[in-house]
């Protein structure tokens, strides 16, 4: 029932959202995005994205909506917090971590639940987002904690899985604004914020390593200028 519902007033609600979304990045930010056809071009992807602001998850979601199926991962705070949980429901967002006051067993078996919801999401060729850091920037580059294993956990259970890299530049708090001339009419001097959205496949991540170089491998990706080849 949950698939019919997701398929039908889901799809025109996501529309909606889209369409008042889209609207608001247009007007505010002045956004491109190279590597789109990645995208297109690989269901079932797993996107590793950098988390520079808590505009994130609505700006990804608005810019590749019309590209594939995106399911976002996000806190479990984040998507029960009352005034987020609509929308991160209608989005079909999988929620991921627990309260630190259930017990092991209770934390455990949440932790199972959600990596089988985002292994079956995968298996239906839809997209999943995950942001590794697992929380907006507190410093200029990206620190992924010792401690955080989701993409680690995802590509050891399927090390096959195909690999996309997302960055964004220009929108975060320790990132260069700039900013073009779209409001002067309005007597405005600063008009939209640039932003650069960068997508590129990944294929040197190994999670038969120990999660700690793992995890530093990709931290070294995410902090790699846009400019910059890797």
């Amino acid at each position: 029932m949950l698939r019919l519902i997701d398929q039908t007033l889901g799809k025109w609600l996501r529309h909606v959202f889209f369409a008042i979304v889209r609207t608001y990045f247009a007007l505010f930010y002045n956004v491109s995005c190279s590597g789109k056809h990645l995208l297109q071009d690989t269901p079932g992807a797993l996107i590793l994205a950098t988390h520079v602001s808590r505009f994130d998850g609505p700006l990804i979601a608005a810019i590749l909506y019309t590209t594939q199926r995106i399911r976002p991962v996000v806190h479990y705070n984040e998507y029960y917090n009352w005034i987020q949980w609509f929308p991160m429901f209608v989005a079909r967002a999988i929620p991921v971590s627990s309260p630190k006051t259930w017990t092991p067993e209770r934390r455990q078996a949440q932790k199972e639940a959600s990596m089988q919801r985002i292994l079956r999401a995968l298996e239906r060729e839809e997209s999943v987002l995950l942001f590794p850091a697992g929380h907006t920037r507190q410093q200029e580059p990206e620190v992924i904690a010792p401690h955080l294993s989701g993409a680690y956990d995802i590509l050891q259970t399927n090390p096959d899985r195909p690999v996309l890299l997302l960055r964004l530049d220009g929108l975060g708090k320790f990132q260069p604004a700039r900013y073009d001339y779209f409001w002067t009419f309005l007597g405005i001097r600063k008009g939209r914020r640039h932003i650069s959205v960068d997508i590129k496949t990944v294929c040197a991540l190994d999670p038969s390593t120990d999660l700690a170089a793992f995890n530093n491998t990709l931290e070294a990706m995410l902090n790699t200028p846009i400019r910059d080849a890797f």
